[in-house]
């Protein structure tokens, strides 16, 4: 797992994260509102076999990785690694908007 803020971002023409993603590219993705208190991927396990990109772009939540829990709030980004068990829960009080991306190489 990765963290960063928007504000540390540089890109370069044509990737957003190139110092952290290299040349991959986004397959698939999209933007959840998270209804509050909601878990993304209830499942018992939920894992990629690329990188996947978070961009929490309203709210505050967090977001357990390999059973560890990490806060996230807008402007965090959070890049989990191929393999890494993962799933998002939204607060109560602020619930989150997330842009998320999943990398192919």
């Amino acid at each position: 797992m990765k963290r960063l803020r928007i504000e540390d971002v540089r890109g370069n023409e044509s990737r957003l994260l190139p110092e952290h993603l290299g040349d991959a590219a986004i397959s698939h993705g999209g933007v959840y509102i998270f209804k509050p208190g909601e878990t993304a991927h209830p499942e018992a396990v939920h894992v990629h076999d690329t990188a996947e990109v978070f961009i929490f772009i309203q709210g505050t939540g967090v977001i357990p990785i390999d059973g560890v829990d990490y806060p996230v709030k807008t402007g965090d980004i959070i890049i989990v690694e191929a393999g890494e068990d993962h799933h998002t829960r939204s607060s109560v009080e602020d619930p989150l908007v997330s842009a998320w991306y999943v990398m192919v190489e």
